[in-house]
């Protein structure tokens, strides 16, 4: 990019980095005095007119989608030679250079991360597109603390080709699906399983299989299962692992279908191991308990006196005389009563 105003509104600050199709600068919009990101398509594939039509038609679609999760795109065009696309700028960092200085992040960071990706991608995936080849790269974290996703390219339908040089890319490799390693079209399956190796090496430290050639990655993807994150990291419960295999598995069918079903996924493990309320606000803070005391009778009431309608109440509640109670006992009197001459007339007989 020259140090000439890009289509005559954006001047060249300085390169952030080069992914595989595209070379990311800074910019200064000279018409909305804002900095932004100009990315340009990289030989071989600027020269390709198929492909330029396809990077510059996936920017279109994913301009109408608007989602705070996703990095939002302003413009687009070509200008001589040079094929671009403009976006917001993120001030802050890729989760590339965050792991890059620390490999295993807490349990409840990877999570957040974690669960802001799969929010961009559902977003996508319900208006029927795919990222294909999601990677830490491609997530960016603000100063603000909010995760967003680049680099949306792969539409509903495929790319015209694929030059071998980026088959053959050892970092692609990394994170890309099987489906995808044996050639197969993308589909939200295999941004699934991206954000199942993400989630993996956030929370072991290392992705799921390393190697130096993409071949041997794309044997490993295949055909290998990956060491259960819990075996690498004691500190991630087995559930959570399941969950994480679940999102690695070799066929497609066997894992969560779309991002927004891998999102519930993790939203239930959050509410069922109690980090759902640790993630999002403080503990509440609950006052001790009274020490337990030996059962002690009432004081007698020394406040305001009770109400004419409490009055009442009492009376109605005072219990009355006793009427049959008194009548079984003038009976029982009179019976008493009645047997002292019988033991007279028994006494005077047999005994005087």
């Amino acid at each position: 990019m020259s140090e000439d105003l890009l289509k005559g509104r954006y001047r060249h600050l300085s390169e952030l980095g080069r992914g595989e199709t595209t070379v990311a600068y800074t910019a200064q919009d000279t018409l909305l005095d804002r900095v932004v990101v100009v990315k340009t398509l990289r030989d071989p594939y600027a020269a390709d007119a198929e492909y330029v039509e396809y990077f510059h038609r996936a920017a279109r679609a994913m301009a109408a989608l608007t989602h705070p999760n996703i990095v939002a795109i302003y413009d687009m065009g070509s200008d001589r030679d040079l094929h671009y696309v403009v976006t917001e700028y993120v001030e802050g960092q890729s989760l590339e250079s965050i792991l890059a200085h620390e490999p295993l992040l807490d349990t409840s960071e990877a999570l957040n991360m974690a669960l802001a990706v799969c929010r961009a991608l559902a977003a996508a995936h319900s208006s029927g597109y795919v990222h294909g080849h999601l990677s830490p790269r491609d997530v960016l974290l603000g100063r603000d603390g909010l995760a967003k996703v680049s680099d949306f390219q792969v539409m509903e339908s495929p790319a015209p080709h694929m030059p071998e040089e980026h088959r053959r890319s050892p970092y692609s490799a990394l994170y890309l699906s099987p489906e995808q390693l044996m050639r197969r079209r993308a589909s939200a399956t295999s941004d699934v399983y991206a954000v199942g190796v993400i989630l993996y090496e956030m929370l072991a430290g290392r992705p799921p299989f390393i190697g130096e050639r993409s071949d041997e990655l794309a044997e490993q993807h295949i055909r290998q299962e990956p060491v259960p994150v819990h075996q690498l990291n004691p500190e991630v419960s087995t559930s959570l692992s399941g969950l994480i295999q679940t999102a690695l598995a070799k066929s497609s069918g066997n894992r969560y279908r779309r991002a927004n079903e891998l999102a519930a996924a993790l939203q239930d493990y959050l509410s069922r191991s109690g980090l759902q309320d640790f993630l999002h606000k403080p503990a509440p803070q609950v006052p001790p308990e009274p020490p337990i005391e030996e059962e002690r009778p009432s004081p007698p009431f020394v406040g305001v006196p009770p109400t004419e309608q409490y009055d009442d109440v009492q009376r109605e509640a005072r219990p009355g005389p006793d009427v049959p109670g008194c009548m079984i006992a003038i009976i029982a009197t009179v019976a008493v009563l009645g047997l002292i001459p019988l033991w007279l007339v028994v006494y005077l007989r047999y005994f005087a």
